[in-house]
């Protein structure tokens, strides 16, 4: 096959991919606009999901896609989860602080690394606050599958520090004396090579 026909494959690709995610968010816009959840909704995702597997493993659809079949794993959708999903799936919509930074103080927002370089291989993740992406173990998992390396705890070691997309703004400011205060200072200093990076970018890398 020649380059010219491999490239305008891989453009379509792309544009078909851009498209479904597209949709993707119209639809969950559409299912959380009365701020409710139904069953029927939760399944009629689950549906979507299996005919477009083709954006399985891009950002937002991957965090959506486990979200869902986590939901229905076993058959069984109560009200605890619906109210979880629905407030995970208004994050994913647009409503997500780490987005725009606009709830956070301006020396807060300016520790984030806003075009982070995610390097898997030998590095070490530290993470701090709550993901959409999954539980703890879940973020660890992933890491650990791509090579890299993770502690509980900010160390001189520490390469990159997760903050969860579901960690408010005032959680942040609570907690910005622990990991992230520790993780700032070092980052300033020069001395240690260590980002600080929100959940989105750290998911858009696997």
């Amino acid at each position: 096959m020649e380059k010219s026909e491999i490239s305008k494959r891989v453009s379509i690709d792309q544009r078909l991919v851009t498209k479904s995610l597209n949709t993707l968010m119209g639809i969950v816009n559409g299912v959380i606009c009365d701020d409710e959840l139904t069953d029927t909704e939760v399944k009629f995702l689950s549906v979507w999901m299996l005919e477009n597997q083709h954006i399985a493993s891009t950002y937002p659809a991957n965090v959506i896609f486990r979200r869902i079949n986590e939901v229905l794993s076993d058959g069984i959708i109560t009200s605890e989860e619906r109210q979880q999903l629905l407030k995970e799936l208004k994050i994913l919509s647009g409503n997500d602080f780490s987005n725009t930074g606009a709830a956070l103080p301006e020396h807060i927002q300016s520790i984030f690394d806003d075009d982070p370089l995610v390097v898997f291989e030998d590095n070490t993740f530290v993470f701090t606050g709550e993901f959409l992406f999954g539980t703890r173990d879940a973020c660890i998992r992933a890491v650990q599958k791509r090579g890299g390396l993770t502690s509980e705890s900010v160390t001189r070691k520490t390469n990159y520090l997760i903050v969860g997309s579901k960690s408010s703004p005032d959680w942040i400011v609570e907690n910005f004396g622990r990991k992230i205060q520790k993780a700032a200072e070092m980052a300033e200093s020069g001395d240690y090579e260590i980002s600080i990076i929100r959940e989105v970018d750290w998911v858009m890398s696997i």
